[in-house]
């Protein structure tokens, strides 16, 4: 009897990790991201036990058919916890930035109907799943180079810009109003 790819003497956590690997792989096989030939791929458990389900996160990469092609680390999923995340291209792009000191070489028309795919057979593995944005501490670090935006930067630099006029106000009316 196959155990379809599990070790045998898998943990609860563990089996439903290496159930949720090969569901993704399965589905996700044929697509293809170039530059770079790039392929979507889930990762599995390393061993018979996630601790409970403490070590249970698994990523989703895009692992280069081409040499000289980094393999990318595009999101996470937890199946004890019920969720996921995807990170966006802009997400994405600031991390290969940050490490590679370049920007991202990704067809990125493609990469977001990837990103969707994924997301569809997530949600199918009833996985609550988010797409993230860039970190904010990212966000703060000057890049070099050319990049798209989309204008979220200045939305959430208006927010913040408001909030703190909004605390410096109350805070002038606590020390003028007594």
């Amino acid at each position: 009897m196959s155990t379809g790819g599990r070790a045998p003497l898998q943990t609860y956590h563990a089996i439903q990790a290496t159930d949720l690997a090969a569901a993704c792989n399965d589905a996700l096989k044929k697509v293809r991201i170039g530059p770079g030939d790039y392929a979507l791929e889930m990762t599995a458990p390393q061993g018979p036990s996630t601790a409970g389900g403490v070590q249970a996160l698994q990523h989703l990469r895009l692992v280069p058919g081409v040499p000289g092609h980094p393999t990318l680390v595009i999101g996470h999923a937890n199946h004890a916890e019920g969720r996921a995340e995807l990170r966006s291209y802009e997400h994405l792009d600031d991390l290969h930035r940050q490490r590679f000191k370049r920007p991202l070489v990704l067809d990125r028309a493609r990469y977001e109907e990837c990103l969707m795919l994924a997301k569809t057979v997530f949600d199918a593995l009833h996985l609550q799943t988010t797409i993230a944005g860039p970190p904010v501490h990212l966000a703060e670090e000057p890049l070099s180079g050319p990049r798209e935006r989309d204008g979220s930067r200045t939305v959430v630099t208006i927010l913040v810009a408001l909030t703190l006029a909004g605390a410096g106000l109350a805070i002038w009316r606590i020390f003028h109003t007594s």
